[in-house]
C-alpha cells in the first residue's frame, strides 16, 4: 500500500469516520477555517468515481455524535447515509465537531450560531472544488445538526438544498422538557425511572396472571376482557401520571439553568434537584449531569428558538422523521417546521412509521435498541428527493 494510502487510512481512525469506501471512491482529507472564531475543522471529502461534476451534500450530525463513538446509532446512521449518497455520484463533505478530531475549539461552548458557520464555511470550500457542482450543493443534518442546516439556509450564502431529519420545530427548552429523560445521555445508570417501568411490567403480567385464573373458574370471555381492560387502563393512567410529573420535574430543572447564569449557583440547585428524584444516582453522575446542563453549548440550544430563521429558507427543504422518535415528536414538530416554512412553496416531508431518532426501528426494549436495524429506504428516499431538485 503506497505511503498517502497509508496515512489517510490512519487518519480516517484518528478522525472517527468509517473509512471503509468502495475503492473507485476518492476520499481527501481536508480542513476548512470557520469564520466563527477562525476555527479550523478537519474532516473527510469522499468523491464518487469519474470526472464530476457532482452534486453534493455536507452531513451535519447531532451534537455529540463525534464523542459517542463511530458505532454509535448516530454515526452509524451517518455512515450509511455517506454510503449510500456517494455510491450514486453524491460527494459527501463530513466536519468533525469542534473540540473532536483534531478541529479546534470546544464542543461545550460552541452555540447553534457557530454550527451554522461552521456549515457555511463548508459550503463555501466546496463551491471552490471543480468536481462539485454549486447548483446542487446541500447540507443534511439530524436533530440540532438539522437545526443548524435550516439556520444556514436563512443566510445570504444558503445551499441549494436542506434535508433536515429529525429537526425541532418547538423552542429547544420546550423540546429538551419533553423528552423522555433530557439529560439521559449524561445521568448514567441510576434504576430510579427504570424501576418504574418494571413495576409497570409486573402488574401487567399478575394482571394476564388473574385473567387465567378468572377463566379457570368459569368467567366468561367478555368479564375476562372487561377485568384486562380496567387493570390496563390503571397502568397507562399511572403511567400518565409519572411521565408529566417527569416533564414537570425537567422543566423546572431547566427553569434554573435559564433563569440563574452563575454555574456555581445553579449547579448547586440542579444537584439538589437530581438527588431528590433519585436518590440513588452516583455523586459522579450528578456533578457530571450538572455541568453539562449549564454549559455554553446547553444553554445555546435551551434559548433557541426555530420560528424567526424559518420564513428566510428558500431553498427547496426536506423534513423527515420517524413517528417512534421519542427525542423530538414528530407530530408536534413536524407541524410547527411547516407552520415556520409555510412561504417555502418547495418544502416536502417523509414520515416514517416505527422509527426512531437514528431511523432505526423502534423497540420497546433498551437492550435490543442500540442493536436495532436501520430503515434500508431512507437513504434511496433522500437521493431520489435530491437529484429531483432542478
Amino acid at each position: 500500500m503506497r505511503p498517502f494510502v497509508l496515512a489517510l487510512a490512519a487518519f480516517c481512525i484518528l478522525l472517527g469516520f468509517d473509512s471503509s469506501a468502495k475503492p473507485l471512491d476518492r476520499v481527501e482529507a481536508v480542513a476548512v477555517t470557520s469564520p466563527a472564531g477562525g476555527v479550523r475543522l478537519n474532516g473527510l471529502l469522499r468523491l464518487p468515481s469519474g470526472p464530476g461534476p457532482f452534486p453534493a451534500a455536507v452531513l451535519l450530525p447531532e451534537r455529540g455524535a463525534d464523542a459517542s463513538g463511530p458505532h454509535s446509532p448516530n454515526s452509524e446512521m451517518m455512515n450509511g447515509l455517506a454510503d449510500y449518497l456517494v455510491s450514486q455520484g453524491v460527494a459527501v463533505l463530513r466536519l468533525k465537531e469542534r473540540g473532536h478530531g483534531g478541529s479546534g475549539g470546544s464542543a461545550t461552548t460552541t452555540t447553534l450560531a457557530e454550527r451554522s458557520a461552521d456549515a457555511i464555511a463548508a459550503l463555501n470550500f466546496l463551491r471552490t472544488r471543480a468536481q462539485i457542482d454549486v447548483t446542487r450543493l446541500g447540507l443534511i443534518g439530524h436533530g440540532e445538526g438539522a437545526n443548524v442546516a435550516l439556520l444556514a439556509g436563512a443566510q445570504p450564502l444558503a445551499p441549494t438544498f436542506v434535508v433536515a431529519v429529525a429537526a425541532a420545530g418547538v423552542p429547544g427548552r420546550e423540546l429538551l422538557a419533553t423528552q423522555p429523560v433530557m439529560y439521559g445521555k449524561v445521568l448514567g445508570n441510576d434504576t430510579t425511572d427504570l424501576a418504574r417501568q418494571h413495576q409497570y411490567e409486573r402488574a401487567l403480567r399478575a394482571a394476564e396472571q388473574e385473567a387465567a385464573k378468572l377463566r379457570a373458574h368459569g368467567s366468561n370471555a367478555a368479564q375476562v376482557q372487561t377485568y384486562l381492560d380496567q387493570q390496563r387502563l390503571r397502568q397507562k393512567a399511572a403511567m400518565r401520571r409519572d411521565e408529566e410529573n417527569l416533564v414537570k420535574h425537567q422543566r423546572a430543572m431547566l427553569e434554573i439553568v435559564r433563569q440563574t447564569p452563575d454555574n456555581s449557583q445553579a449547579q448547586a440547585i440542579l444537584s439538589n434537584m437530581l438527588r431528590q428524584r433519585y436518590p440513588g444516582i452516583a455523586p459522579a453522575d450528578v456533578q457530571t449531569t450538572v455541568q453539562t446542563l449549564t454549559t455554553p453549548a446547553y444553554r445555546s440550544f435551551l434559548s433557541f428558538d426555530p420560528q424567526p430563521a424559518l420564513p428566510e429558507v428558500k431553498c427547496p427543504v426536506l423534513l423527515l422523521q420517524g413517528e417512534a422518535d421519542r427525542e423530538v415528536n414528530a407530530a408536534l414538530n413536524l407541524t410547527a417546521l411547516r407552520k415556520g416554512l409555510r412561504a417555502n412553496a418547495k418544502v416536502a416531508e417523509m414520515r416514517y412509521p416505527n422509527l426512531n431518532h437514528t431511523l432505526q426501528f423502534a423497540s420497546d426494549s433498551p437492550a435490543d435498541a442500540a442493536a436495532a436495524a436501520f430503515n434500508p429506504d431512507t437513504p434511496a428516499d433522500i437521493y431520489k428527493w435530491i437529484v429531483s431538485q432542478k
